[in-house]
């Protein structure tokens, strides 16, 4: 395999970085290419790295979003091989493309803080973030011991606060519409586009629940679906009630036409 020059590699990611949206093809663009390109991994975290560093606060979103999806077409390509080929494959290839999830491991809860850092515009961040960690979890990417440290990192935080705030008030201190600022700096125009993202992104979410990784135990999936799953209340007991009633009434119409 060809191995692109580490100056270069990490100039073109860096342009790459500049021109980030939320729009999922984006994100994927860039994570392909961080992937095609693991060789010189360490330089492109470094890339990403800084840009949060730069950004402000709600587009870091952008960016974790990219690792996610480093992690999970690295985890889908390495655990979906078979020690055929494995063996087919250079193996420097498929060590390098390990090397991501390493790399990110020592970093992830850093980066993790980056994006949710305690202000309104990390508050809005926190719920993606919670559904990107769920996904890790839910694909065995990282240990227990590394996902309870980012666990502890959300733990108490209130999700929404810049998202939810203008969804109520789209007006700006002056009544002006289609102009307001959030907390977090962002303005009414690019809430209405990261809401569009933030469904598309939901969207894939729910399809790539149902893909699960190879030779994982039989009780993951359960255990997935009973954290996800929300506690019995009286919502359900309503639903029931409903449902019981009309299967009663087609019941009886059934047995109406059968006389």
């Amino acid at each position: 395999m060809d191995e692109m020059d580490p100056f270069e590699a990490r100039l073109l990611f860096g342009n790459m970085l500049d021109n980030l949206t939320g729009a999922q093809p984006t994100i994927d663009r860039v994570a392909g290419f961080a992937v095609k390109n693991s060789s010189v991994a360490d330089n492109l975290l470094d890339c990403m790295t800084e840009k949060l560093e730069k950004l402000a606060v709600p587009p870091r979103l952008n960016v974790l979003l990219v690792i996610d999806a480093i992690l999970l077409t690295v985890s889908r390509r390495t655990r979906g091989m078979t020690a055929a080929e494995e063996e087919e494959e250079e193996a420097e290839a498929v060590d390098a493309r390990r090397g991501w999830v390493e790399l990110i491991k020592k970093d992830v809860v850093r980066l993790v803080r980056e994006v949710v850092p305690e202000t309104p515009g990390g508050d809005g961040n926190v719920p993606q973030v919670r559904k990107v960690v769920s996904g890790w979890r839910r694909k065995g990417v990282f240990d227990k011991k590394v996902l309870a440290s980012v666990d502890k990192l959300l733990a108490n935080r209130a999700g929404g606060g810049a998202t939810t705030e203008h969804s109520n008030n789209n007006k700006d201190n002056n009544g002006n519409n289609g102009t307001a600022t959030a907390a977090g700096g962002m303005k009414h125009q690019e809430i209405l586009r990261r809401i569009e993202e933030d469904r598309e992104r939901h969207k894939r979410h729910k399809e790539d629940a149902w893909i699960r990784p190879p030779n994982e135990p039989a009780h993951n999936e359960l255990e997935a679906y009973w954290e996800t799953t929300s506690d019995f209340n009286d919502a359900d007991w309503f639903e029931l009630a409903a449902e019981n009633t009309n299967y009663r009434h087609e019941l009886e119409l059934l047995g109406a036409a059968s006389r």
